[in-house]
């Protein structure tokens, strides 16, 4: 069976919130749909289009899949798998990625309002978070690169090309490696994902608060205009 992972990771209850805002997302509980859904016997594919978003959410995703009994999990990265999707695609017992995909690594982040010693807390929660996604990362890539390696490149914000991912070991393997796949596909550049015009996932907190205004209306929101529609497609590419 074959499931599309695209757009934000999302927790379980802002998946509702996304989907009503028309913003493509994901949750732990889609994957731990599809590994029900899936036939017995047959192999999950989970297609990869994703920038991030919940570090949480990617950590429940990953869990569930390495915990998965009887199913066999292969991700395939189409695209994108960038910040919580560059290692929540890792708890699949096969990772492939296509040649004109991406993986990129960097670290988390957060915001915090409050004193000093508020800061310093999330200065020691984001530290946190880093090491925990690392070892995602250091499990996967078992020899291949060792952690300090690896967290070089969550502190520089590193792009992945589909062959650098497989010399890492981010990646068992390139799609359609029966076809030519030309040499200049491995160079990279930018400065990440500002470079490409994305300044971040919408800001999940704003779209809670507009949409429990909108579910206490006595009618149905009317349907966007294009301009709005058109914020939401760009909005879908955007994460922090």
């Amino acid at each position: 069976m074959r499931v599309t992972l695209n757009g934000i990771v999302a927790s379980d209850d802002d998946q509702e919130v996304y989907d009503w805002w028309g913003i493509g997302a994901f949750s732990p509980k889609t994957v731990r749909q599809a590994l029900e859904d899936n036939p017995q016997g047959e192999e999950l594919v989970l297609e990869i289009n994703s920038p991030g978003g919940s570090v949480f959410a990617g950590g429940e995703i990953y869990s569930v899949l390495r915990s998965s009994e009887g199913v066999w999990t292969r991700a395939e990265i189409q695209s994108l798998a960038a910040s919580a999707a560059s290692y929540l695609c890792l708890g699949c017992g096969e990772v492939a990625i296509s040649p004109v995909a991406m993986m990129m690594l960097h670290l988390p982040a957060t915001s915090t309002q409050g004193d000093r010693v508020e800061h310093l807390r999330s200065v020691q929660l984001l530290d946190s978070v880093r090491e925990a996604v690392l070892n995602a990362y250091t499990l996967r890539s078992g020899t291949r690169a060792d952690r300090a390696a690896l967290r070089r490149m969550m502190s520089s914000e590193t792009w992945l090309t589909a062959q650098e991912a497989v010399e890492l070991g981010l990646a068992d393997s390139v799609l359609y490696q029966e076809e030519t796949v030309p040499q200049n596909v491995m160079n990279a550049a930018g400065a990440g994902l500002r470079a490409l015009g994305c300044r971040g996932v919408p800001d999940i907190a704003l779209l809670r608060a507009e949409y429990r205004k909108a579910k206490c209306r006595p009618e149905p929101p009317k349907a966007p205009t294009w301009q709005a529609k058109a914020r939401l497609h760009l909005e879908r590419a955007r994460f922090g």
